[in-house]
């Protein structure tokens, strides 16, 4: 998983002072996150939708386990959650590179 705090404190002492992304920028545009639990194929899985400001829904790949005696909702929360959040770098940096 990338910390993106890491990264943006990087930027700031390398002095990368021209036009980016920050964590700041995409959660001031996050409306709503919903969860999702779905047993397939005897398998449980999490998924997180993060609704933007623009009602678009962003949705990462899904949390999992392999032993259903570990699995633990306050843990598939924070894997999905990143697993969606890393997916708006990217719909965001295109925006911004689009003009949109």
């Amino acid at each position: 998983m990338q910390d993106c705090a890491k990264v943006e404190e990087m930027m700031k002492d390398l002095k990368c002072d021209g036009d980016k992304i920050t964590s700041e920028l995409i959660n001031s545009r996050i409306a709503e996150v919903d969860y999702q639990t779905v047993t397939i194929a005897g398998q449980k899985l999490m998924f997180c939708g993060i609704k933007m400001d623009n009602g678009f829904v962003v949705v990462g790949k899904p949390a999992t386990c392999i032993d259903p005696a570990n699995w633990r909702d306050e843990i598939g929360q924070k894997i999905s959650y990143d697993n969606a959040y890393s997916e708006i770098w990217k719909l965001e940096a295109y925006r911004k590179l689009s003009g949109a």
